[in-house]
């Protein structure tokens, strides 16, 4: 599934990697990372009530060897139209990933889908969100319709 974190000194990744199989059901989410993995490829069910609904959402979690010391990184593999997700790269604003479980991260992720964060809007579907917010939802659909399906 990925590639292998060998020493691993931190127990923190397998205990990470527990709480996800037994957590990621609760909001929809498949992936099936094995002990050791450094990248993990899941996939998030689009939330209801959202232009999202239907999709599923490819998001890459990358760990670093001297994780927990660092951070993982976390990229959006399905092209969607969002205002904290430009390309691969979503802005959590001040959101500490680094202190906080994957599951967690996972949840705000999953959250901003419902409810952008507008206080951390950019990318190239700000303008049409501020400016035609009908045709932002529509461009959402229309592409979750054309992208987001395994």
């Amino acid at each position: 599934m990925g590639s292998s974190i060998e020493s691993i000194e931190n127990e923190k990744l397998e205990k990470e990697r527990i709480k996800f199989l037994n957590w990621k059901n609760s909001i929809c989410c498949e992936g099936n990372p094995q002990k050791g993995d450094s990248v993990w490829n899941i996939i998030m069910d689009g939330p209801k009530d959202s232009p999202y609904v239907g999709g599923k959402f490819k998001i890459k979690i990358k760990f670093k060897e001297d994780y927990p010391s660092s951070e993982p990184s976390f990229e959006f593999l399905t092209p969607i139209c969002h205002i904290n997700i430009d390309g691969t790269y979503i802005c959590l604003g001040n959101y500490d990933k680094k202190n906080s479980s994957i599951i967690k991260t996972l949840g705000v992720i999953f959250m901003m889908l419902t409810s952008p964060n507008e206080e951390n809007a950019y990318g190239k579907y700000l303008e049409l969100y501020t400016k035609d917010y009908a045709g932002y939802l529509r461009k959402a659909r229309e592409m979750t319709r054309e992208y987001a399906k395994i």
